[in-house]
């Protein structure tokens, strides 16, 4: 059973079920309300004849034997279709006493369970084809005896024509409003279900055609409908551009495993045609290093996109791992030949909450990435500093700078800056290094920014957040350390 099929089941149901419960309501209304008014009416004369008749004692030899009851002429109460009698109940079987001109032929009681009872009494008695409503009321003598009951009625005629022409009105409203309901239901839940419609027809067109760029119109409000619509759009943007992703990554990746995998053939068939020499055998070494880095740092990217990969976090001195990172900066320099110049700036003690071995892996990275693009003669900056809740860590170098339009993509995989701009003495890398950086900084709740010029050189700046309760006592005793081994270093470079 479908939606729109249900709705207008449950809305013509609701609304027939409001219907019959309001015209029950007003039919037992109406039926009370009428029975009511005819109740007042026999109450009425029926208090009209008791208050109008006599009742005295008959006596024989000064000594009461029997009472008398003096009735009004009953025809001047009768008025309409009122029926009257007065019955004698003082023997062993009641007495008719007298009637009404429009029931003298009726010799029986109105309403002879009624007799019997000396309260006041209503109730509804079939007489004949006709039914009756009956009062039934005792004239109570001072003794408190009973001798003379007032039985009062009134036909129920003109009230069941008037409950039976109500009953039809009412059934055919409920039958014109359940098939009203049917059609406007019918109608309204189209209307409120096509752009429901229209989003499983885009669902389906994506399918078949897998086309990403469908988009849905809306020009109604900003309403349930209007904000599913609107979410499905963003969806469809966020999955065009995911899938987009994904088809570069493999094209990437595809590219970048094509190199090293020509190189690596390329040396094999050398060697099958002229047999091993060391150049050959170090170029195949060089190319499955690459491609293990490269294989390396996908695994990490996909461990992380997908949230296989957690870090252990614990209190780290960042003045301590920035240290640690300039010697080994240094000594892959003096190592490569390069002539660059590797400087302190500003450093002051940090704690965080955070990993060692990725913070290193974050700042090498990041200084790799500086001696690429940096030419002989130029300068490489590491710094630290406290700025608010945030410990700040800088890499900075005069290298060649990154054009301004290609600032925003730096962080993306596998995007590489213009061959032309590197140093061609070193690895042009896989192009995910700065990605890595910014997942590592992110894990740790961070954020990571560059500032770039053509020609005067590029600055990295890492914000971490702060330890919040940081043992000063340890911190003292470490940046203490630290501060001696800059020291030296400074001195070191001074004599220099």
């Amino acid at each position: 059973m479908t939606i729109r099929t249900k709705l207008i089941l449950w809305y013509s149901g609701l609304l027939a079920f409001i219907v019959i419960l309001f015209g029950v309501v007003v039919y037992a209304y109406m039926r009370w309300t009428l029975i009511d008014s005819i109740d007042q009416t026999l109450s009425d004369t029926a208090t009209q004849v008791i208050r109008n008749s006599r009742a005295f004692p008959v006596s024989e030899f000064r000594s009461p034997s029997d009472v008398s009851v003096q009735l009004p002429p009953l025809d001047v109460f009768q008025g309409g279709l009122v029926y009257l009698q007065v019955w004698s109940v003082g023997g062993e079987e009641p007495l008719i006493a007298a009637a009404s001109q429009n029931i003298e032929e009726l010799q029986t009681p109105l309403d002879l369970g009624a007799l019997q009872m000396d309260m006041p009494l209503f109730r509804n008695v079939n007489l004949g084809d006709t039914q009756l409503r009956v009062h039934t009321n005792p004239i109570v003598l001072p003794n408190g005896q009973v001798i003379v009951k007032v039985q009062v009625a009134e036909s129920l005629e003109t009230v069941n024509q008037a409950m039976d022409r109500l009953l039809t009105i009412m059934g055919v409203g409920v039958t014109v409003a359940v098939a009203g309901s049917v059609g406007i239901g019918a109608y309204l839940s189209g209307q409120a279900l096509k752009p429901v419609d229209s989003l499983t027809r885009a669902a389906a067109r994506i399918t078949e055609t897998e086309n990403l760029s469908t988009r849905l119109p809306w020009q109604g409000p900003m309403d349930e409908l209007g904000r599913l619509t609107y979410v499905f759009n963003r969806m469809m943007e966020r999955l065009e551009h995911l899938f987009g992703v994904q088809q570069r990554f493999v094209a990437d990746v595809s590219h970048e495993l094509r190199t090293p995998l020509t190189a690596i053939q390329g040396n094999l068939n050398l060697i099958q045609r002229y047999g091993a020499d060391d150049d050959s055998i170090e170029a195949v070494s060089q190319e499955v290093e690459r491609m293990s880095r490269l294989v390396n740092d996908l695994l990490l990217l996909a461990r992380a996109d997908y949230g296989g990969l957690s870090l252990d976090v614990e209190p780290l001195d960042l003045d301590a791992v920035l240290m640690r990172v300039f010697h080994e900066t240094k000594l892959i320099i003096e190592a490569r030949g390069e002539d660059i110049d590797v400087k302190m700036g500003r450093f002051e003690p940090v704690r965080i909450n955070g990993n060692p071995d990725r913070i290193k892996q974050l700042l090498l990275n990041l200084v790799s990435n500086a001696v690429k693009f940096t030419p002989d003669g130029g300068t490489i900056t590491l710094s630290l500093s406290n700025e608010g809740a945030y410990g700040v860590m800088r890499v900075s170098d005069t290298g060649v700078g990154i054009p301004e339009d290609q600032l925003p993509l730096i962080f993306d995989r596998f995007f590489q800056a213009e061959s032309s701009r590197a140093n061609t003495d070193i690895d042009a890398g896989t192009g995910l290094g700065l990605s890595i950086c910014k997942w590592i900084v992110e894990a740790h709740r961070g954020k990571i920014r560059v500032d770039s010029q053509l020609g005067k050189g590029t600055t990295f700046t890492i914000f971490i957040p702060k330890q919040e309760h940081t043992d000063e006592t340890h911190t003292h005793i470490v940046t203490s350390e630290v501060r001696e081994a800059y020291q030296r270093m400074q001195a070191r470079e001074s004599q220099n």
